[in-house]
């Protein structure tokens, strides 16, 4: 009985320590140049919206933040070969990119995903937010569908 509880006291405590702070909050705290800076200008509006994953399958070390009129851009990097770039354009026209496979996410919306040579992309548009998410996700090519996939869903 005493292993049992201990095993599963072990199996909370591990997963505890390997989720990582990926909320808006915690991330400006954590990037305070590279992340915080450039988004602190957005209305609240747009930061209710922002496509930020509360997971990826990579232990983040760095993330950055590009904002443009419409556009926001998130790139989160590890210290390997792991990278992935969420782009949310804000009142977006119709400019969903044509996509041959489409992939329904646990949202209910419809992804379109292309693979290409050295990345996966995944896009969709919220119509509940009135916004389109992207992903571009670079990681190794066996996993990289799959990974893909988990941080789109995970938005």
């Amino acid at each position: 009985m005493w292993k049992r509880i201990l095993l599963f006291t072990t199996l909370i405590f591990l997963a505890a320590c390997s989720s990582q702070n990926l909320s808006l909050e915690d991330l400006k705290t954590a990037y305070p140049q590279t992340f915080a800076q450039p988004v602190e200008d957005l209305s609240d509006e747009k930061k209710e919206k922002l496509g930020l994953p509360e997971d990826v399958p990579f232990e983040v070390t760095q993330v950055e933040s590009k904002v443009e009129d419409k556009r926001v851009e998130v790139l989160y990097l590890s210290d390997g070969s792991d990278k992935a770039m969420v782009s949310t354009l804000f009142d977006p026209e119709n400019i969903l990119q044509e996509s041959e496979m489409q992939v329904p996410l646990n949202s209910g919306a419809v992804a379109g995903v292309q693979e290409k040579k050295d990345h996966i992309f995944v896009e969709w548009y919220d119509g509940d937010l009135d916004v389109i998410y992207q992903l571009k996700y670079y990681g190794p090519k066996e996993e990289r569908a799959e990974n893909a996939m988990n941080i789109a869903n995970a938005i």
